[in-house]
């Protein structure tokens, strides 16, 4: 139990900081939607869907291979390697963006993001990539040796200095200038906020690298070619990996809708594809929950694998971590009336149906990448490009199939079926290659009653509690979902009242 009390420990750090992240992500979202346009929000939205796929390219599998040949002996060795290999490449591909920024902002795809007419906004987005890149490795170093506090610190203080950013730029800037400051920068329009916007998460990612310049002075500065060949022989599959997970996860915004939905209005795309992302936004208590797990996990699965008979760790870990995943989807989803305040424009509550449907597709991809240790770990990651590869090609013909037919529902929809084929295509191979003893009846049951908890909890709102407004707040449907989440805790206690008398923590009270 105590491997798996360090990994908790662990992912309450790493929890930590993303939470933050994504929880300023999460409180600025309502600010944006009272002072951008819903035009200009859609852009807004598409740029930062094709960040993911960037950083998966400037990134291109290294933090992983760290990872996966880092030994105590020679961890220097690769840690200098794999840094001056980052280095080298961000520094080229960054000039080479830059010398294409013409062609970039004025073609569909900056029309769509709206950064045609303003280069300076593109500059901006692409350093952000080029300083989130060049502090990947020194982040997975922290991960590595086990230092989650120093990982947040630094996390923390990166979020801390954009959210003054913004605040600075959106808010006390116009204030000056109305008092008569004239040097003070003052957005306008929303498109000159979204600007500001994206040149304080620059901002913040330049301080996320001044802060690593001690631990990046230390490094051994020696590249062994050898070394290198095998890391990128391992890493260049994760990079097929991520770019067909992204596909799936952001192509949906940047590029499904704005495609597949009908017509040629430009402006009545841009506001779908704001309300899509408003309302995935409320599926964020999953996806940074996922992402904390991973940030500690990857490492320690690592470690892990060195041990007797990791995989029934491995196991319990999977257990445990489904558990936690309905708990939350149930959380978000039974309170949607709630949730739905962060919205604040009544526009955009007619997009909350797709909550649930986002919430599973985030449990489905959560599960998926709990399953991958066993192509990392047997280094088949061909085997694992392969896979998001199959689901790729079925995001692409289920968006086609349905947007045009549904609209940001299908596209919703299309996110889930795709994350659920590629959850059960990986465990399947995974059991093949690296079998590990999951507890699949229990998983499946516990991810069914608590889909079909929400589901009763719908119909009985929509047909007695609620009827006319499902989402409104209403006392009784607040006290019926309590009461649904609370027979759902239950029952997840009875079913697991001796693995929870394991526990750190929580454990001596229930023994």
């Amino acid at each position: 139990m105590s491997s798996i009390k360090k990994l908790a420990g662990q992912t309450v750090y790493y929890g930590l900081s993303n939470i933050m992240s994504k929880l300023l992500n999460y409180f600025l979202t309502p600010f944006y939607l009272s002072i951008l346009t819903k035009a200009s929000f859609g852009e807004m939205s598409n740029v930062y869907a094709y960040i993911p796929f960037a950083n998966i390219v400037l990134t291109y599998g290294m933090e992983t291979a760290f990872f996966r040949f880092a030994k105590k002996e020679n961890q220097a060795h690769v840690l200098g390697t794999s840094t001056i290999s980052l280095l080298i490449s961000t520094l080229s591909i960054t000039v080479l963006l830059l010398l294409l920024k013409g062609t970039v902002i004025n073609s569909y795809t900056g029309e769509l993001a709206g950064l045609t007419g303003h280069p300076a906004f593109y500059t901006y987005v692409v350093l952000l990539m080029a300083f989130d890149a060049l502090t990947a490795i020194p982040f997975a170093q922290l991960r590595l040796e086990g230092r989650p506090v120093r990982y947040a610190a630094i996390r923390l203080a990166g979020i801390l200095t954009t959210i003054f950013f913004n605040i600075f730029f959106l808010v006390i800037c116009p204030k000056l200038a109305a008092a008569g400051y004239q040097w003070v920068p003052n957005p306008h329009s929303g498109s000159d906020m979204t600007g500001y916007i994206y040149l304080s998460n620059m901002l913040g990612s330049a301080l996320t690298l001044v802060l690593f310049l001690p631990q990046i002075r230390k490094i051994e500065w020696k590249f062994d070619l050898g070394l290198w060949k095998q890391m990128l022989h391992y890493a260049l599959p994760l990079i097929i990996v991520g770019m067909a997970g992204m596909v799936n996860e952001t192509f949906d915004r940047a590029w499904f809708l704005p495609q597949f939905l009908p017509g040629n209005n430009m402006e009545a795309k841009k506001e779908i594809i704001a309300l899509y992302s408003a309302n995935y936004k409320l599926a964020i208590l999953i996806t940074m929950f996922i992402q904390a797990f991973r940030l500690g996990a990857e490492p320690f699965f690592f470690k892990q694998a060195e041990s007797e008979n990791p995989q029934r760790i491995y196991a319990r870990i999977m257990k445990l971590f489904v558990v936690m995943l309905c708990l939350m989807f149930l959380f978000v989803s039974l309170y949607l009336n709630v949730w739905k305040a962060f919205l604040r424009t009544s526009f955009y509550y007619q997009g909350m149906r797709i909550v649930p449907v986002l919430l599973l597709a985030n449990m489905f991809l959560g599960i998926y990448y709990n399953l991958t240790i066993w192509f990392k770990l047997t280094d088949r990651t061909k085997t694992g490009a392969v896979i998001t590869l199959i689901t790729a090609v079925l995001a692409f013909l289920f968006n086609y199939w349905w947007i045009p037919v549904m609209g940001y529902y299908g596209a919703a929809l299309a996110t889930m079926v795709c994350y659920f084929i590629q959850m059960v295509i990986c465990y399947v191979l995974g059991q093949k290659y690296y079998p590990i003893p999951y507890h699949l009846p229990k998983l499946v049951t516990y991810i069914v009653v608590a889909v079909l908890t929400y589901y009763v909890y719908s119909w009985l709102n929509a047909k007695v509690l609620s009827p006319r407004d499902i989402y409104a707040l209403k006392p009784l449907s607040l006290l019926v979902a309590t009461a649904f989440f609370g027979a759902y805790t239950w029952f997840i206690f009875r079913m697991e009242k001796k693995e929870f008398a394991r526990m750190p923590f929580i454990g001596k009270y229930i023994r």
